[in-house]
């Protein structure tokens, strides 16, 4: 008698690749201008600084929401301390001119940071 055919390995799938670039921030509101520099980089607006993650990624969303490029920041090293900023903008200028805005429409006292 012959023996059997070995089983052939079942074919691996391909790797799917997935699409690790945030999705881009949605369209500012009129008079928010928008950032021209990637975040962590440029100039931003710092709104808050926090030690309840919850409570920035809050900020985060209510400030998105209105068109602004909000985002947290966690320095390394730091455990519990969630910054929101917003921008990532060239100049200084437009990042004086978000945080006059939001000082202004939103009773936030921002500093412009690096």
């Amino acid at each position: 008698s012959t023996p059997a055919p070995a089983p052939t390995p079942a074919a691996t799938p391909a790797a799917v690749e997935t699409n690790t670039t945030p999705s881009p921030a949605p369209a500012p509101a009129s008079g928010v201008a928008a950032p021209t520099a990637a975040r962590g980089s440029g100039y931003s607006g710092q709104v808050a600084a926090l030690n309840v993650r919850s409570e920035a990624d809050a900020i985060v969303k209510r400030l998105s929401a209105k068109g602004y490029a909000a985002y947290v920041h966690s320095p390394p090293g730091a455990a519990n301390v969630f910054r929101v900023r917003v921008g990532g903008y060239k100049t200084r200028r437009e990042a004086d001119a978000v945080a006059a805005k939001l000082q202004k429409e939103e009773q936030f006292k921002p500093w412009v940071t690096r």
